[in-house]
């Protein structure tokens, strides 16, 4: 059974507006698995942001977000090539928030260093359990990278292999059923708040919060 480390962030919504979750989007955290808990849970956080779960180069797992609760990582929606995006007006266009209908991962390292094996072996046990819990396809229509919402993004990079991860979750005949707090999780103790663990460089004109921009 997976040891989920359960660190509350503030970041979310409760429920998900009678949507279901349909996929799970892969990110990259652009930084270290101590410095993403610090900011999930940082109340002054600009921008206030989250994903479900997180996990570091060797294995481990933080949830952050209920699965049942609505987490904020990746509501902008730019020249999206997911051909599961909920459309709300075609015309303009405008897009029903991806956050209420997605699960999110985020996982330890940059854009452009090798996951280790540790990464992957954790995320396909963590995207098989969603997949059997919330009855969600195992294919790359409904495993994606941020990028196909939010195309002026890159994330998760290059040197993610997200048909791999499929490929092993595919091979994981019983799931971890991904015990949440209150049926057994152990929650710990927040980290201090204010961390500046994501910040770059406010002289560039590309400084980077999440992923290469400050707004999700």
């Amino acid at each position: 059974m997976l040891n989920i480390t359960f660190l509350k962030s503030p970041h979310f919504n409760t429920g998900r507006k009678d949507y279901l979750p349909i996929a799970i989007v892969i990110h990259i955290m652009e930084g270290t698995l101590d410095g993403t808990d610090s900011w999930f849970q940082d109340l002054r956080a600009v921008p206030p942001v989250s994903a479900h779960f997180g996990i570091g180069k060797t294995g481990e797992l933080h949830q952050y977000v209920l699965q049942a609760d609505t987490a904020w990582h990746a509501r902008i929606v730019t020249s999206p090539s997911w051909k599961l995006i909920k459309v709300l007006d075609a015309d303009k266009p405008t897009y029903i928030d991806p956050n209420l209908y997605t699960f999110g991962i985020e996982h330890e390292g940059f854009e452009d260093t090798d996951w280790t094996d540790a990464t992957y072996q954790t995320s396909s046990q963590v995207i098989a359990g969603l997949a059997k819990k919330w009855n969600i396809p195992l294919d790359r229509d409904h495993v994606i990278g941020h990028h196909e919402i939010y195309s002026e993004k890159t994330c998760p990079g290059s040197k993610v292999d997200i048909d791999k991860l499929i490929q092993m979750a595919l091979q994981i005949t019983s799931p971890d059923p991904l015990i949440e707090p209150g049926s057994g999780a152990n929650p710990a103790p927040l980290p201090p708040t204010g961390s500046s663990a994501w910040f770059e460089s406010a002289a560039s004109p590309h400084s980077r919060w999440l992923h290469g921009n400050p707004d999700l």
